[in-house]
């Protein structure tokens, strides 16, 4: 690098992959070095982009545009009082190369992007892996960083991949319901486990940053619960969760239904077993009848239906008593009944 002026870098680091570092250094290599020879974070920088640039503090332009439009994105912390506000940006290192570029195609510079080396992705592995063990203590909600269903999430890593979401922890994806990690590994090529908040973001917030911020915060905390149509009551269990999406455990009957405050709620577009079995109890028989002006032909709701247990969901969707803590599923597969033994 042996231009005149200096170079905006871009630097990740396996320790907070939400972030990114942008900042201005003569000599970047040097600026790296110094960094990691701190003990303070368990793996060190690395260079994913750099820009020349004839001005010293142009890096505090880039910092000035971010904050314009997307403030929240700095990392800021209140310290004895005293704010701090750092180099961080809770963004992907895609769209902080975007950034670079189009700052750099004003002045006829492209920024350099430098290819993962065998070592940083093994870095990134273990580091992933680790939060991904930390995530399933205190599994990521949607509801609880104020995202309502049919809200949308980005793919970092190719912005045309938008998807809608779905439920607490689901979205929905080419017309299919998943979670943001298993459509992050399957994105991703992954044959192992991937933290999926770490690949979406919403609003131009990656995820994992959105919800550190929030908790800082203190903002991270339950929110409106999903809205219904129609309701039936046949009582069961008593707990309460918010807005966890299960899926009936035969393919034969593809209904989904959403588990929150209040109850089971049922969704639009599930489909039904075309006849009640002889075991089928008469309350079901009922309902199924009383209900078939919003159940076309091919036996698909047409709304929502809320219900106060599992097993009378069930038994609606198969038209037979049937115990709905083995008849549902998370996108995980895990049975309702493991579910609320909270194992």
């Amino acid at each position: 690098m042996a231009e005149q002026g200096g170079y905006i870098y871009i630097l990740t680091n396996p320790s907070f992959p939400e972030y990114v570092k942008i900042g201005y250094a003569d000599n970047v290599d040097e600026r790296l070095a110094q960094l990691n020879r701190s003990e303070c974070t368990p793996f060190g920088f690395r260079k994913y982009a750099v820009l020349h640039v004839a001005n010293r503090l142009a890096d505090k332009n880039v910092h000035k545009l971010l904050d314009m439009f997307k403030p929240e994105l700095r990392a800021k912390e209140n310290l004895n009082g005293k704010l701090r506000v750092r180099e961080f940006f809770a963004m992907s290192p895609e769209d902080a190369a975007d950034v670079l570029g189009t700052i750099g195609g004003m002045f006829g510079e492209t920024p350099i992007i430098y290819a993962q080396t065998a070592q940083e992705k093994k870095e990134q592995k273990i580091a992933e892996e680790a939060s991904i063990v930390a995530e399933r203590k205190s599994p990521f909600s949607f509801f609880k960083c104020g995202i309502k269903v049919g809200e949308e999430v980005i793919y970092i890593h190719d912005n045309s991949i938008v998807c809608t979401v779905a439920g607490d922890r689901e979205i929905l994806y080419q017309g299919k319901t998943t979670s943001l990690s298993a459509l992050a590994k399957k994105l991703l090529h992954r044959d192992c486990g991937v933290q999926g908040t770490l690949h979406f973001s919403y609003k131009g917030e990656v995820l994992s940053a959105l919800r550190k911020r929030l908790e800082d915060e203190g903002q991270y905390r339950e929110n409106e619960p999903i809205d219904t149509h129609t309701s039936f009551s046949d009582k069961d269990n008593g707990d309460d969760k918010n807005g966890i999406s299960l899926y009936f455990t035969t393919d034969k009957y593809t209904a989904t239904c959403v588990w929150n405050d209040d109850g089971f709620l049922l969704l639009k577009d599930s489909k039904l077993s075309i006849s009640n079995s002889k075991s089928c109890p008469n309350a079901i028989v009922k309902t199924r009848e009383e209900k078939s002006t919003i159940i076309n032909g091919e036996r698909v709701l047409s709304e929502n239906i809320l219900f106060t247990s599992s097993s009378a969901a069930a038994k609606f969707v198969a038209g037979s008593s049937v115990s709905g803590n083995a008849c549902w599923k998370n996108a995980d597969g895990v049975l309702l009944k493991t579910l609320q033994k909270g194992e």
